[in-house]
């Protein structure tokens, strides 16, 4: 799901493969006394992990492999995710900043429709679903992932009030990581919906700092484009380090072409050093702007990498 090409972090298929095969390591701290779960594969959640920083212990030609654990996922929530291995006789909890995607247990019978409709650009559809599907009533985690892919579908089908409405909601409460970087952010250049400008503007001075990121990135490619990089720029230096994460390379889009081009490689060095979890946006938006300034092979490189191993399997959707 990862690519380390010099400082990027990619994988090839090979060492994917790899990570895929490996066990769960000495990823996890072992914390509480749950019972192990001994349910067939289908009923237990995958997560995939981010490996540990590297302790410098023993040169090697490939990086730290991602790797993947089926269990039973007791909480995930901003800071930490508890999870029961498949095997184990005690829940393990690591950082939630490592956790870069979950395939959840019975996902075909809940989350399931929505994504796929989604995933075929039925949009609407895919919002509709919503209600009903929360109706069945997930886990809290499972719940915010499921809202931020309807309030990403509602963007795509110009309902941009539903979907700052839905951001809102979701910021109430503590976000895991992986459902930050889902937010409905516009990484690319283009032009935005009229509606999307129009119920933008006014959220520029919301109450939550989600929806203060996501309108500014949508008024970007507006007549308030300055207002909207004066707002990322206080975001920037936010408490909250999901969001200063994401707000410091969506500043990369008011950049002109010479700056692009000087600040190009500190650039990608910056993006290889943000968590695995957020990188997708950020390289569609760095992607897009060395394009812009006539620097379209290292664009390509940079496209290239994603789609040959993505961070998150549904990455450019």
């Amino acid at each position: 799901m990862t690519n380390r090409t010099g400082g990027r972090r990619c994988l090839s298929n090979s060492v994917f493969l790899i990570f895929l095969l490996g066990g769960i390591g000495p990823f996890f701290a072992q914390v509480g006394s749950a019972q192990a779960d001994s349910q067939s594969a289908e009923s237990l959640d995958r997560v995939w992990v981010q490996p540990p920083p590297s302790t410098g212990q023993a040169a090697s030609w490939f990086p730290p492999a991602v790797r993947s654990v089926k269990g039973k996922i007791l909480r995930f929530d901003s800071a930490q995710m508890e999870i029961v291995a498949q095997g184990a006789s005690s829940a393990s909890r690591l950082a939630s900043e490592r956790v870069l995607w979950i395939q959840p247990a019975g996902f075909e019978l809940l989350e399931g429709p929505m994504a796929d409709l989604y995933r075929e650009g039925e949009f609407a559809d895919s919002l509709s679903k919503l209600p009903a599907t929360l109706e069945q009533r997930p886990p809290i985690w499972r719940q915010q992932w499921i809202t931020m892919l309807a309030a990403n579908a509602a963007w795509k089908s110009r309902r941009s009030k539903i979907a700052l409405d839905l951001v809102s909601q979701l910021d109430r409460r503590s976000l895991p990581p992986l459902a930050v970087a889902w937010l409905p952010i516009a990484w690319q250049r283009g032009v935005q919906s009229a509606e999307g400008i129009r119920d933008a503007e006014p959220r520029l001075s919301d109450p939550s700092e989600a929806v203060r990121l996501v309108a500014a990135s949508w008024l970007l490619s507006s007549a308030k484009r300055n207002e909207a990089t004066a707002v990322i720029k206080q975001l920037v230096t936010s408490d909250r380090k999901e969001i200063s994460s994401l707000a410091g390379p969506l500043l990369w889009r008011t950049a002109s072409p010479p700056e692009i081009q000087r600040m190009a490689r500190q650039w990608e060095q910056q993006l290889a050093e943000l968590p695995m979890v957020f990188q997708p946006g950020p390289t569609r938006a760095l992607a897009d702007q060395l394009e812009a300034a006539g620097m379209a092979a290292d664009a390509k490189r940079l496209r290239w990498a994603t789609e040959l191993t993505p961070i998150h399997p549904s990455f450019g959707n």
